[in-house]
């Protein structure tokens, strides 16, 4: 089950790719805020905030509400005929046991096991609470993206700004490098490189001790490309969290492209792992005050709908000067 639902999840990513949609870009509209639960009211994390995100892009819902057809039907309204559901994940805790085969003895642990439901967002059903539908612009940004960006290094890495046009993590250092501030063309860039690059220092052994920093080993390989879509989503959600457009330093050619559908049909596990990972590094830089805990990347999809079979579980302004596309440098 969990291999088939990793192939579906790998599949929506291929076929957005493929069509020219870089599926980790934008995880949610600037005018609706973060996708949430109908019966909860919490957001969705992981890779189910990139998977409604693009079902809300493809078919122009304008409401970040989902939920179950159940959930749904139990607040008064109806799904319209002929809508179609959109799939989410949810790691359940499942026992397993196994039997010494010389002293007979059984021993019994939880490993979590992937699953999924599908939900329609609120906008493909009639008769809903008017809460359900709120008006644009009426979420909250956690904050401006300086205040994020300085409460983290306040408590985590050194930034250093240099001449030139790299940038990078470094971690025998605990340093991330970036160009001057000046060399960007706007601040959207400035901090959408620089959330990446954050992404990349909440890998350190003293933070989620992630292996694409801890062990790295060479460009081009799958840890690699596990780290570098880890904070390339990092960068997304803390862009989409503080409110900053989609920087346009996120590449979007074909060759990027090329090289990510090359990965994702290499590595099933890539897009889900690594949502795992930028979620948790997201909530670190955002809230640094969090003690953080060792990266087990498979903690922060969904919870299972309650009412489903399974168990609930200001801003710095940077001048506008061209810089060439940065590429992240994790060793």
């Amino acid at each position: 089950m969990s291999a088939t639902i990793h192939t579906i999840v790998t599949g929506r990513m291929i076929t957005a790719l493929q069509q020219g949609t870089v599926p980790w870009r934008k995880p949610w509209q600037a005018a609706t805020g973060q996708p949430r639960s109908m019966s909860t009211g919490h957001p969705y994390r992981g890779v189910n905030v990139f998977l409604l995100a693009l079902a809300a892009d493809g078919h122009g819902y304008s409401s970040p509400y989902w939920g179950t057809y159940r959930q749904i039907a139990a607040l008064g309204g109806q799904v319209n005929a002929g809508e179609r559901s959109t799939l989410v994940v949810f790691w359940k805790p499942t026992q397993t046991g196994q039997r010494d085969p010389q002293t007979g003895e059984l021993t019994v642990k939880t490993v979590p096991v992937l699953r999924y439901y599908r939900v329609f967002n609120a906008a493909q059903a009639a008769h809903l609470p008017e809460q359900f539908h709120p008006a644009p612009g009426g979420h909250h940004q956690i904050a401006a993206p300086q205040a994020v960006l300085d409460g983290y290094l306040a408590r985590g890495p050194r930034l250093v700004h240099m001449a030139g046009d790299r940038a990078a993590y470094q971690p025998a250092t605990d340093t991330i490098r970036l160009p001057q501030p000046a060399q960007f063309r706007t601040p959207q860039d400035y901090y959408g490189t620089a959330f990446h690059e954050a992404g990349h220092s909440t890998g350190h052994p003293s933070r989620l001790n992630r292996p694409g920093i801890t062990s790295f080993d060479h460009f081009g390989s799958g840890r690699y490309a596990r780290e570098e879509l880890a904070a390339e989503m990092t960068s997304a959600l803390l862009c989409a969290q503080t409110g900053i457009d989609t920087p346009a330093v996120f590449d979007n050619s074909a060759s990027y492209i090329a090289g990510w559908l090359t990965a994702l049909d290499n590595d099933h596990k890539l897009v889900i792992t690594a949502a795992a990972q930028a979620q948790h590094a997201s909530d670190l830089i955002s809230q640094p005050e969090r003690q953080p805990t060792i990266d087990t990347s498979h903690q922060d999809a969904a919870p299972a709908p309650q009412d489903e079979t399974t168990p609930a579980t200001a801003a710095a302004t940077v001048p506008a000067v061209s810089v060439p596309q940065l590429e992240p440098e994790p060793g």
